[in-house]
């Protein structure tokens, strides 16, 4: 039963781990935010575990979205979860009112 307890903290600490750094390197990447924000939440992600980094993420997770992506090996990518949460920002999902085809926009006169 001693390896339960061992066992558990592992998997506490690397969770830590994990989204400390999955937040330090999405905020280094960020080109919107200033150094003393970026340092701030540095402090708030490190120090504060899984408390920090969760409230990181969901007051910076469009910020998180819009990262642009530099040509790296896609393998990190993933290892951060990016390519596989992140929306596509080709294009080609982005809607407006003008480019609507729904009914119910009233364009095409049916009443």
């Amino acid at each position: 039963m001693s390896y339960l307890g061992i066992t558990l903290f592992i998997i506490f600490a690397s969770l830590v781990l994990y989204l400390a750094s999955f937040v330090s390197y999405h905020v280094s990447r960020s080109e919107s935010l200033e150094a003393g924000q970026k340092r701030a939440i540095y402090l708030l992600a490190w120090l504060l575990p899984l408390i920090g980094p969760a409230i990181t993420v969901a007051a910076l997770g469009d910020d998180f979205a819009q990262t642009k992506k530099k040509d790296s090996i896609p393998l990190l990518s993933y290892i951060f979860l990016a390519g596989v949460f992140a929306p596509s920002r080709d294009g080609s999902e982005e809607s407006g009112y003008g480019n609507s085809n729904d009914a119910a926009g009233g364009g095409d006169g049916d009443v």
